[in-house]
């Protein structure tokens, strides 16, 4: 499931692809121990479905994933990695649930689809990139002389959002989820079993409709990983938050490509990792707020 956000308020439910909800959960019986005994109920779990990307017909990669927008994460997926640059260079990209396949042909320099061609399983959980991905984050410090400007109370408003988010989440609690946000609104939240492949999705998002990332907010309900801050400053976010923590390594590789990093971002308050991308103050005002 995902969630695009109106301009004005925190709208209802829609799913923007042609997932079945049957693919997304499945209900199992479960004995469950509470208060000193045991009752038989159904608890609903979210699916986790392998796909294989093939690009030019060279067999990458699978990937477990909750199997909503997987054009966006696989496409997300190869920008992280700076094997994309540019939408016009893919020609075509085709999705079959039936065999679980992902194809994309795409019009590049052979030196940029080597980083691929190494196959592999990425699960969903938290294993890192399957090949470069920490060290392709360290590219040449961001130019910082044109920074977006955040207030404290829109970033936790933000994440507030993205916190109360009706998905799979809401129920099986077993997914993550990730956003895109300006200081207009939260524009897309995303989930997947794991946490880089809701990023993924929403870079894909992102860069196949066109939104600049670099006046933009990306939000995710996990901790923030050297992987994370990988993605966010591939893709030219100027900020990364979380309502969880980071890892050391993490904030060490904002620091170089000058990603800023908000962790525990929740109850009216956050850390702020702050490197020079954004100007924060704890309030704007309203005139301030009404870019997209």
């Amino acid at each position: 499931m995902n969630k695009e956000i109106g301009q004005n308020q925190f709208t209802g439910s829609e799913t923007l692809d042609e997932t079945k909800d049957s693919e997304l959960t499945q209900q199992f019986p479960v004995t469950r121990f509470s208060n000193g005994t045991f009752s038989n109920r159904l608890i609903t779990l979210a699916r986790e479905t392998p796909y294989t990307l093939f690009v030019n017909d060279d067999e990458i990669l699978s990937i477990s994933t909750l199997p909503t927008n997987l054009e966006d994460l696989f496409i997300g997926f190869l920008v992280s990695e700076g094997v994309l640059t540019d939408p016009s260079e893919i020609l075509m990209t085709r999705v079959d649930r039936s065999s679980r396949i992902v194809s994309i042909e795409v019009d590049l320099p052979e030196d940029r689809l080597e980083r691929i061609k190494k196959k592999g399983m990425l699960t969903s959980g938290c294993a890192g990139g399957v090949v470069f991905s920490v060290e392709t984050a360290l590219q040449p410090k961001r130019d910082t002389r044109h920074r977006p400007t955040f207030s404290a109370d829109l970033i936790l408003k933000r994440m507030k959002e993205l916190d109360t988010f009706k998905g799979v989440y809401d129920l099986t609690r077993g997914t993550h989820a990730a956003a895109v946000a300006s200081v207009a609104r939260t524009i897309i939240i995303l989930e997947d079993i794991g946490r880089h492949n809701a990023i993924d999705k929403i870079i894909g998002y992102c860069f196949l409709r066109g939104i600049d990332p670099s006046d933009k907010i990306l939000l995710t309900t996990g901790r923030i990983t050297s992987e994370a801050t990988s993605k966010a400053s591939r893709f030219r976010f100027p900020i990364i938050v979380s309502r969880s923590s980071a890892s050391s390594t993490a904030v060490n590789i904002a620091r170089k490509v000058g990603l800023d990093v908000v962790t525990y971002a929740r109850a009216g308050r956050f850390n702020f990792f702050g490197h020079g991308a954004i100007n924060i103050f704890p309030e704007l005002d309203q005139e301030q707020n009404s870019l997209d």
